[in-house]
């Protein structure tokens, strides 16, 4: 019973986190300068037509609660200017999927890298865990820019030597190929201290469970302690998934545009620069959503794991 108690309290904050989500964004449209008409070729001629038509002359609240009641049905509207009279679930789907290619993997490698790092250095730290810090501090698109102007300039400078052949994905990030979806990647899971604040986390975590009295009384038994590490370093874990998740989402718009990946963030900068309003609304929800969704698995994993916060619940 407390465990559904939990689990209900967690549905409900999704829910209320998704809905402020949108009022933020659409405060943010409304008070941007210009709007899609000034797009549209004689615009000015049909602009009360426009206006009525795209519900431009509506007050805000009135179009933020008849924009929540659509999203929730799963209708997040029609593109104004970057393909128009096209759905924007048709255009951000796809592109948010294939976003996810780079998302998903960066985020498990982040985790991964800096659970080992941890691991075996977390008590003295080490030369990896330095390296990390100076590798990882660079923002992301310093870094990918530096990525991608030295594997450029290495690979011509070995071409022209007659060292090697021109290789299938030269020259970044023009030409498209795995290697490039690869490097961004790398450059997510690492750049603007993801890999760094991650591996930090985990490692006081896992310093302060070391020094639990049940690791000591597991340790005065003789029994097997990592199997009582790994068991509760899961809500720290699921904690630092969720709290790095938005980030993630955020460096996507910067990677996709840096490195010219057609997802879900390189539409999104497009959209805004085009004044799509229900195209970058749309995109925006769903990574709010995804950040909420990151959020209520974490505390699902959580309120499962650990009685301690049924009880607090």
């Amino acid at each position: 019973m407390r465990l559904l108690k939990s689990l209900g309290r967690v549905g409900l904050s999704f829910f209320l986190t998704l809905a402020g989500a949108v009022l933020f964004v659409q405060l943010l449209l409304w008070a941007a300068p210009g709007d899609p008409i000034d797009l549209v070729p004689n615009g000015v001629e049909f602009r009360a037509e426009l206006e009525a038509e795209w519900d431009l002359d509506r007050p805000l609240p009135a179009r933020f609660a008849a924009y929540l009641g659509r999203a929730f049905q799963g209708d997040l509207g029609t593109s104004l200017t970057y393909r128009p009279g096209s759905s924007v679930s048709e255009l951000a789907w796809p592109a948010a999927l294939r976003s996810a290619r780079i998302l998903v993997p960066a985020l498990v490698l982040t985790l991964s890298v800096a659970l080992i790092m941890a691991w075996f250095s977390g008590r003295r730290g080490g030369p990896a865990v330095r390296l990390t810090q100076a590798v990882s501090i660079a923002p992301v698109f310093l870094l990918a820019f530096l990525s991608v102007t030295f594997l450029n300039e290495s690979t011509f400078s070995l071409i022209e030597s007659g060292a090697i052949e021109r290789p299938f994905w030269f020259a970044l990030p023009d030409t498209d190929s795995w290697v490039r979806s690869l490097l961004a990647i790398l450059v997510l899971a690492v750049g603007s201290g993801a890999l760094s604040e991650v591996t930090a986390a985990c490692t006081d975590e896992l310093n302060h469970l070391r020094n639990a009295p049940f690791i000591e009384a597991a340790v005065a038994r003789g029994a097997r302690v990592g199997p009582h590490l790994v068991w509760n370093l899961i809500p720290a874990v699921a904690s630092v998934f969720s709290n790095r998740a938005a980030f993630f989402v955020g460096g996507l718009v910067i990677i996709e545009k840096v490195l010219q990946l057609n997802g879900a963030g390189a539409m999104l900068w497009q959209a805004c620069l085009m004044r799509d309003y229900p195209l970058a609304m749309g995109l925006t929800v769903m990574a709010a959503g995804a950040v909420c969704l990151a959020r209520l698995i974490s505390d699902v994993v959580r309120v499962a794991v650990d009685p301690r916060l049924r009880e607090a619940a």
